[in-house]
């Protein structure tokens, strides 16, 4: 038996009178920003304003900023357009190992397009990528982690949308699972910034186009509207304890604050700016900006959806893609979700039999070409053989 359930049965009492007692705190702080929230969208110049004052004074900040919009705004979901396109990308990994006998790397990448109203079937590709030898190491001479292995997957992900809808015409959108900004992880800046220019420059060769790029993020725990009324709380451009008060008000996500202000599924949030610091100058036309949306019937399940700030600006195309998001959503009734999110990851996915028949046909090659065999690790034999499968 792996885990002493006994042992944990004791602590379940004490676990459910702190979880309780944390629901307490954070029922109270909730309810406080509630209240700062419609304060703040009272004037919303006003909060953009404090947010903008912000981003020259504080290099890292990472915060929402307020549109346009009204930040109380819903808006229920247009209608769908008879015919346009929607493709979706998601990709899998297999991250170098030290205790394999052979190290490799391997991004895989589902794609699948559906051009509605054509009564054609969707198109579905893979795009499977083993990753240069040169490309498997550091700087320092270490196997590269996984870290590295998700920016790299990221980063083809993107490439491969691009290339899947080059030739389309009339409305297209292009969705991937996670924000716009790529995986970033522990990375120093050095690693991220090569990467994250390519993937910016994707961004802006499909505002070119005029392909509507974006990110979808289910059950999203982000807190950037609560860092937002950090900065209001704040005397005027006295920034000295942001980093404080914005460490006191966490706990919060957005879905959370926002949540009460939805009536009806379908129903979409107002649009705010991302304010995220990185090494690379990406320009205001694929800045990120969000929007949380309403996918679920009865109790409020909100999403989060990102494009970028090209989009934003145009109402029309804003329209589109709410109604093309909520709508893709729908197809999953029980659990909602974009159905080629759904079937993009269903494509990508590596299983284990398909991890060993890759490592076998790199060491039958190896065999092959005279070169020497590694070994597998002791360590990887003794759990090979506890879990059945030597």
């Amino acid at each position: 038996m792996p885990v002493n359930y006994f042992q944990l049965h004791q602590n379940l009492e004490a676990y459910s009178q702190k979880t309780s007692m944390k629901a307490a705190e954070l029922n109270t702080l909730e309810e406080a920003l509630k209240k700062a929230f419609g304060e703040a969208a009272l004037d919303t110049g006003a909060t953009r304003a404090r947010v903008e004052r912000a981003e020259r004074e504080l290099p890292t900040l990472y915060c929402a900023k307020p549109t346009a919009e009204p930040m109380l705004t819903i808006r229920d979901a247009p209608p769908k357009p008879e015919r346009y396109t929607l493709a979706a990308a998601d990709g899998s990994q297999i991250a170098p190992n030290r205790h394999r006998p052979v190290q490799f790397c391997v991004i895989n990448v589902g794609l699948i397009k559906a051009h509605h109203g054509s009564g054609l079937e969707p198109t579905t590709d893979i795009q499977s990528e083993l990753m240069d030898q040169e490309r498997l190491f550091t700087v320092e001479g270490g196997l590269i982690g996984e870290d590295t292995v998700g920016l790299q997957r990221d980063l083809a992900e993107r490439r491969a949308l691009l290339k899947f809808v080059e030739n389309e015409t009339g409305p297209v959108v292009t969705l991937t699972d996670g924000p716009l900004d790529v995986y970033q992880g522990t990375l120093a800046a050095a690693e991220r910034q090569a990467p994250q220019a390519e993937v910016y420059e994707v961004y802006q060769k499909m505002a070119e186009m005029g392909v509507i790029n974006a990110g979808y993020i289910d059950k999203p725990g982000s807190e950037m509207l609560t860092r937002m009324l950090a900065l209001t709380q704040l005397p005027e451009g006295d920034l000295a304890g942001y980093d404080q008060l914005k460490r006191s008000m966490a706990g919060i996500s957005d879905a959370r604050l926002l949540k009460h202000l939805f009536t009806r599924t379908g129903q979409r949030s107002a649009i705010f700016e991302a304010i995220t610091k990185t090494e690379v100058n990406r320009g205001p036309s694929v800045q990120a900006h969000f929007f949380y949306l309403n996918v679920e019937q009865g109790e409020p399940y909100l999403a989060r959806v990102e494009f970028p700030g090209w989009v934003s600006e145009r109402p029309e195309l804003v329209d589109l893609l709410h109604a093309v998001v909520y709508a893709e959503s729908q197809v999953l009734e029980t659990h909602p979700y974009p159905y080629l999110l759904h079937r993009a990851h269903e494509l990508a996915v590596i299983t284990f039999e398909e991890r060993v028949y890759v490592e076998d046909m790199l060491l039958r090659q190896l065999d092959q070409d005279g070169l020497g065999l590694g070994r597998i690790s002791n360590k990887e034999v003794t759990k090979e053989i506890a879990g059945g499968r030597l």
